[in-house]
Parts: structure tokens; sequence; C-alpha cells
């Protein structure tokens, strides 16, 4: 307590000493402000010029802190790329995101009538009973005994989906990029007694891609929770590449098509940050173009003596021809994506995804314009002609609004990893 008692008495003494001192200093610095002011009113520029000198070295002695702490300069400061010294990258006044989801998909089809059977006007037109269409592809009837079948589709597709990012440093937007790809196949065999024991195989292979560019706006609700705008386009493609052949009725068709589209897209976001280093996404995004463009290409060979497409008659020559779009189609594309993603962040810079996805292309072909022809002989050409009007029944090639809409939905389990910059 003695100690404590010298110590406050031995600080008021100094604090009791300095006040007037500087008390006195101002005063004069004071005077001598108005004495400048009144040289420089009376014309004397130079006199008052010097009073100010003096002011100021007067001012600098009673305010200057006398011993202070050196600045800290980072070793690393003048290094490119990166943000006052602290490691972070940054490269047009924002920061990176860079990484990939490993997805693992599972695909469901659907393509309006799939058997002659499901509508009496494609029974009648079709004029036979036995051809399953593929829910994959567009332009891939065939000539296929049905009695007995046995299907094997796999559905399932693994692939690694790039992604990258940028935010501003206003934390008020940014943009995204992110690309996603599928692949599937589906085998079909088929048996039959027509005219004696037929079989049949046809295989369907399935790809699509998508690339998504969007602008991203941000809007914080509070402190760990904010919205996420999206605006931007999708540019993708869905392609289909079919082949069927059977041995004992004579026949081999190889099916093509693709769709290709540019659509603009836009979306939002739920971000809630709920611990420290996890946090949890809700949103989606819906995209929808009309100005989307088809093209396929049939092309049938029917050997001599083999099975007629059309009847159960033999052929009398070969039959070689090819049906195909001589320009593209209008197609309407819409798409919808939903998406809940949680993140965890257990290390500066690194980041961790565990996610559901899902993402369905819902498109329709205006089908107007008849189909370019090619054919080996005029047998093949009126068997051509034939093929065309017996499909435009189940593709509904007449251009009426009673076509019906195609799809197909992805579905999405997927872990991911993201290096923020």
């Amino acid at each position: 307590m003695r100690f404590f008692f010298v110590s406050h008495s031995v600080f008021c003494l100094v604090l009791f000493i300095a006040c007037p001192v500087l008390e006195a200093q101002e005063t004069k610095a004071t005077e001598m402000e108005l004495e400048a002011e009144s040289y420089e009113e009376r014309g004397y520029p130079k006199k008052a010029s010097l009073i100010r000198e003096k002011l100021k070295r007067i001012r600098k002695e009673n305010f200057q802190i006398k011993n202070p702490e050196p600045v800290y300069i980072p070793e690393n400061k003048d290094k490119p790329a990166t943000k006052n010294g602290n490691g972070t990258l940054e490269f047009w006044n924002g920061s990176f995101e860079v990484g990939f989801r490993f997805l693992r998909q599972n695909a469901d089809f659907r393509s309006g009538k799939e058997w002659a059977l499901d509508d009496d006007r494609v029974a009648f037109q079709a004029g036979t009973p036995y051809f399953p269409r593929s829910p994959m592809g567009y332009q891939n009837i065939r000539s296929l005994p049905y009695q007995v079948e046995w299907e094997e589709t796999r559905k399932n597709s693994n692939h690694l989906a790039p992604r990258i990012s940028y935010r501003h440093n206003s934390k008020k937007w940014g943009w995204e990029y992110s690309y996603m790809q599928f692949f599937t196949s589906r085998n079909y065999f088929s048996f039959g007694e027509i005219g004696g024991f037929q079989s049949g195989f046809q295989t369907d292979r399935f790809f699509s891609a998508d690339h998504k560019l969007v602008v991203q706006v941000f809007e914080e609700y509070s402190h760990n929770k904010g919205f996420v705008w999206e605006f931007g386009f999708r540019v993708g493609s869905l392609r289909t590449n079919s082949s069927q052949n059977s041995q004992s009725l004579g026949q081999t068709g190889l099916f093509r098509d693709t769709i290709q589209y540019v659509a603009p897209s836009t979306g939002f976001k739920f971000v809630h940050q709920f611990f420290e280093n996890t946090s949890y996404e809700l949103g989606g995004d819906l995209f929808f173009t009309p100005v989307g463009n088809l093209k396929y290409r049939r092309d049938s060979f029917t050997s001599l003596g083999g099975m007629s497409r059309f009847s159960g008659e033999r052929t009398s020559v070969e039959e070689v021809y090819s049906l195909f779009s001589e320009k593209r189609i209008d197609t309407s594309i819409l798409g919808l994506n939903l998406m809940a993603q949680l993140n965890w962040t257990p290390f500066p810079h690194h980041k961790f995804h565990l996610g559901l996805q899902s993402i369905q292309y819902t498109w329709r072909a205006n089908e107007t314009d008849l189909p370019g022809l090619r054919a080996i002989n005029p047998e093949s050409y009126l068997a051509g002609v034939r093929d065309y009007y017996l499909s435009s029944a189940f593709y509904e090639a007449d251009g009426g609004k009673d076509r019906p809409l195609r799809s197909y939905n992805i579905a999405n389990l997927y872990v991911g990893y993201t290096y923020a910059f």
C-alpha cells in the first residue's frame, strides 16, 4: 500500500508540473497565430510564413510522441498476388475458389408413347405391333419382336465436375462457372415368333453436357445468413447414339440425334452458417429457351431375303436408305435445377462439400418440315417414305399441339472439395 501511495503521488506531481507548462506553450502558440494573421492582413506574407513555421515546431514538440513504435512492414508486402501480406491470394480485386465435385448420378427418362399399342392411332398408322421405342433417343424406332424381352440399363454415371468462382472484395458480387456431364447406356434384347423364331438386340448410348456461367449478387440478411441471386447462361447438348440388329430378320439400323441449346438462366440460394466452420445452401435455378435445335439421322439396312419392317414379307432386294433432318429443328428446352449442400471448412483455404442435386430437362421438337431422304434404289426410297410415315405417329411430326413432352431427370449425390484462395 505504501509503494502504491508513493507512485500515485509522483504521477500527480509530474502531471501538476506538466499541465501548466503545456498550457503556457499553447497560449504562446495562440498569440503567434493572431500575430501571423495580423501580418497577412497588412500585406507581409513572408513575415507571416516565418511565424507559422515556428508555430509548427512548437506544436510538434508539444503533441508528437517522443518514442513512436516502428511501423511493421511484412516481408511479403511487395510480392505479387498477395493482399496486404496476409497470404490471401487476390486477383482483380477479389478472391477465387477452385474445386470439383464427384457426382454419383442416376437418371430417369420419359418419352411419351413407347409402344405401338399405347395409342390406337399409332397402332393403326404403324401397322405392326412389335417394336418398342427407347425412351432415350428421338429418331430411334426399331423393328424387333417383343413377345419376350430382357433389358439391361445402366442408369448410373460417375463423373468429376469442375467449378470455379470469384467474389469481389466488396462482398456484393461475383461470378461462378461449373460443368456437369452425364452418360448412360441401355441394352435391349427381345425374342418372338414371327414367321419362325426371331431375336433382336438394340443398344442406346446417351450423353449430356452442361456448362453454367452466372453472375452472382450477394445480399446479407444477418451476420450468419444471406441470399445469393444468380443471372447468366447455360450452354449444353443432349446426344444419343443407338443401333439395332436382328440377324434372323435381316435388319440393321443406326440412329443418331443431337440437341444443342443456349438458355438464359436465373437462380436463387439461401446460405446459413450455423457453426464457425459449417454452413449449408438451399436453392436452385431455372433456364428456358425456345430456340434450341435438334438434328437427327436414321440409317436402315435390310438384307436380301430379310423381313420387311412394315409387314411379315421377305424383301426381294436389299433396302438401304437414310432419313435425316435437312436443317436444324426448332426445339424448346426447359430445365429446373434444385440443390441442397452442406459445407465444412476444417482448415483455412480448404472447404469440403456434401450435397444432393436434381436437374430435369424437358424438351419438345417442332418437326414440321419433311426430312431428307437418300436411298440406294427405288425399293429403298419407297421403304424410306413408309418409314417416315410410320414414325410420324410416334414422333408427332405433323406439328400438332398434342405432341408429348420428352424429359429426363438426373439425381446426384455428390461430395466435393474446394480450395479457397
